[in-house]
């Protein structure tokens, strides 16, 4: 029931189908206290969703009193609070009443109206008309509306399925992808507790190929559309390694070794023999001593450079991470040893305040498909007195999954 301005308004309700209509837990037009939905229920006797007939109409200071026969006869009365003004004039919508009788003429009258997109074609039309909690869990009327591209329904209110459908029929294109999409649909995630427009889906149609139809997110398709074809994963690759100048160390040669998990690379000399491989946090490696001397791997120097040229200090194990800036001791590895260790930058190391936690980002880009460039650890070995900085230079790339569907 819409707001009215006079007595004799309302009076045009009386005869008319009515269903009181209100989500759970709201403060509502029919209680001298506490949740409408309770006091209609519980006080008044009256049953949410039945259908009413108005048989009378009252108001008085505070409160428009409403006299509802139901079809099997039972009697209750509403009791609908006036605005906080305790003014007829400024009285509220009367919005928990739903005028069946109303609602069912707009239903015909509704059903088979079109709807066009942003470049005036038909682009789907509304089948049927409901009410829906949406959003806040208040009940809505919306429309159910069958796109005309995927004859598929989807259920919105009025202004959204304007909105929503203005972009049906457009082709989105990536450039490094062959193919391109149409949105042709809508829908919204399965759990009902999340039919709002942040969480919905447009459904994009490959042209062409009908086959690959999928969803993506209705506020981005335009970068969620090709998600899949862009897909894959970063990859560190050992593209040289810088060993000392010192003359001691007279050679080194360099090696893929095979792992079904990761691709791993060996360095050996005749001072270090070390397997070593990046992830997206770290590097991981195993050190064995060839030499005839004790080795130390002197952490407090060793460094991280990335990308773009900046430095950063490197933590291991057994640091504890509110002390990733403070001093480390160097570790020892005696002739014929070796020790398992990693490298982290201590640039990524963070403590979350949402997670309550500490974490380590990514060295990796935050998009799919770029080739940001090198990667470099430098490990400052130890032997006798002279420390010899090993630099690892690593080179990132982009693995695409479907790489046939790239221009």
């Amino acid at each position: 029931m819409p707001h009215t301005s006079s007595i004799a308004e309302l009076q045009e309700y009386v005869g008319q189908h009515v269903k009181v209509m209100e989500p759970k837990g709201y403060h509502s037009v029919f209680a001298d206290e506490g949740h409408g939905e309770y006091v209609f229920e519980q006080y008044q006797n009256g049953q949410m969703n039945t259908v009413y007939t108005i048989t009378k109409v009252k108001v008085n200071k505070k409160q428009i009193l409403i006299d509802l026969v139901s079809e099997s006869g039972s009697r209750v009365k509403a009791k609908v609070n006036i605005d906080r003004h305790h003014d007829y004039d400024g009285m509220i919508t009367c919005e928990s009443f739903f005028l069946v009788d109303k609602f069912e003429a707009d239903r015909e009258s509704i059903k088979g109206k079109v709807i066009y997109n942003s470049k005036n074609e038909a682009v789907a039309q509304v089948v049927d008309m409901d009410v829906q909690a949406v959003g806040d869990g208040y009940p809505q009327i919306c429309w159910v509306v069958k796109s005309n591209l995927d004859n598929e329904e989807f259920v919105v209110t009025p202004d959204d399925a304007i909105t929503i459908c203005s972009r049906f029929g457009e082709v989105l294109s990536n450039p490094r992808v062959k193919h391109q999409y149409e949105i042709v649909g809508f829908a919204f995630p399965n759990n009902e507790n999340l039919h709002k427009l942040e969480y919905a889906y447009y459904v994009v149609r490959q042209i062409n190929n009908a086959a690959n139809t999928h969803k993506c997110s209705y506020s981005d398709p335009l970068s969620n559309a090709f998600a899949e074809d862009l897909s894959g994963n970063y990859v560190t690759l050992l593209a040289s390694v810088e060993k000392p100048s010192n003359s001691e160390i007279r050679y080194g040669t360099t090696t893929v070794v095979e792992d079904d998990k990761v691709t791993k690379f060996s360095y050996v000399d005749n001072a270090i023999d070390i397997i070593i491989f990046g992830s997206s946090t770290q590097f991981s490696f195993v050190l064995k001593n060839v030499s005839d001397n004790t080795i130390k791997v002197v952490w407090d120097e060793a460094v991280f450079v990335d990308y773009d040229g900046a430095t950063s200090k490197i933590m291991h194990l057994g640091t504890k991470y509110s002390q990733k800036n403070g001093e480390q001791p160097a570790s020892t590895v005696i002739k014929g040893a070796k020790i398992e260790d990693v490298a982290v930058p201590t640039v990524n190391v963070r403590y979350s305040e949402v997670l309550k936690e500490w974490i380590t980002d990514s060295m990796y880009p935050s998009d799919p498909g770029e080739e940001p460039g090198q990667l470099r650890l430098m490990l400052p070995i130890q032997l006798k007195d002279v420390i010899n900085e090993y630099i690892f230079v690593f080179v990132v790339k982009y693995v695409f999954k479907y790489p046939e569907r790239l221009n």
